[in-house]
Formats: structure tokens, C-alpha cells, sequence
């Protein structure tokens, strides 16, 4: 396995704990929160490598994920 594998599979690893930690706080199936979560910008900065997220833990992703998700909910808030 070359570096780049072993980085992907890094960031996989990082997705499963993050969604984990999400539906546990939240008192959700992760399976509920993973194609949310997959979707967000948090997830495809997550997965873009060079951007280097995957060097923070769990918790400051899930972090940098609820603000997304709040700046999201106040916009569409506003919108109404």
C-alpha cells in the first residue's frame, strides 16, 4: 500500500469516527448521519488531502461540521 492508500484510508477511518461521534451526540443511526455528512463541504474538504484536515481528530471535524450545518440553518432561517 503507498502513502496516498494509507492517507485515504486515514480519512475514511476519520469519516467513520466523525459520523459515529455525530449520531451519538445527535441520537441518530449513523447510517442516517453518513449520507449527510458525505455530502457536506466539511466532507469534501475532509477528503481533498492537501487541505490536511484529516491531520485534526474526530472532534474538530465534527466541530467544523455543526458550524457548516448552523451557517446552513441560519441562511435557510432567513430565506423563510
Amino acid at each position: 500500500m503507498d502513502l496516498n492508500e494509507r492517507i485515504m484510508t486515514a480519512i475514511d477511518m476519520l469519516t467513520a469516527m466523525v459520523v459515529d461521534e455525530i449520531a451519538l451526540d445527535d441520537g441518530r443511526d449513523p447510517s442516517d448521519v453518513l449520507p449527510e455528512f458525505l455530502e457536506s463541504r466539511t466532507a469534501k474538504l475532509l477528503y481533498e488531502e492537501e487541505n490536511k484536515m484529516w491531520w485534526d481528530g474526530p472532534s474538530a471535524v465534527v466541530d467544523y461540521y455543526r458550524k457548516e450545518k448552523s451557517a446552513s440553518d441560519n441562511q435557510t432561517q432567513m430565506r423563510v
